[in-house]
């Protein structure tokens, strides 16, 4: 008795095993070769994307190395201090500077309109920060001035007298 259903399982088990093993035969293997070949279509496609993206990148680093040269955002130097904004490619006269009680505030308001074969495209970007004025500040002569890609604030320290 104990052979006769010990010989039964094994010869299921090798039935499903074989079965599992005949299903490969039976799958259409003209679906799954047109499936696998869409998928290499489709990595193809985002690799040539990806390649162009970064001869893109190559060429605009080439041709404007400013837009991509990283500088401190801050600098507490001898004899000034030195504030930096990024400006990701803004022109400086979309960009407001105002000193107001002992704060300068910097806004952006970008507007961009586009017409193209496949409609209208209409963005639109603000932006604004402030920042406190150190006390040992002369705040009659703070400059503005574009370096790059960043906007740069330079407010020179009052002269400290000696004795």
């Amino acid at each position: 008795m104990k052979k006769l259903l010990l010989s039964s399982i094994v010869i299921g088990l090798v039935a499903v095993t074989s079965a599992n093993a005949f299903s490969l035969f039976n799958m259409d293997t003209k679906s799954k070769i047109e499936q696998n070949n869409q998928l290499i279509k489709e990595y193809k496609s985002a690799i040539k994307k990806l390649e162009g993206e970064n001869q893109y990148i190559t060429e605009q680093k080439s041709k404007h190395p400013e837009l991509f040269e990283k500088k401190p955002l801050y600098e507490n130097l001898a004899d000034k201090y030195i504030y930096r904004i990024k400006l990701n490619g803004a022109k400086m006269d979309t960009l407001n500077f105002m000193i107001k009680n002992s704060v300068f505030s910097v806004n952006m308001n970008m507007k961009r309109e586009e017409k193209s074969d496949s409609g209208y495209y209409y963005s639109s970007q603000y932006f604004e920060t402030s920042y406190s004025i150190p006390a040992d500040v002369d705040q009659e002569k703070i400059t503005h001035k574009q370096e790059g890609d960043y906007f740069t604030i330079i407010m020179p320290k009052k002269a400290t007298v000696k004795k």
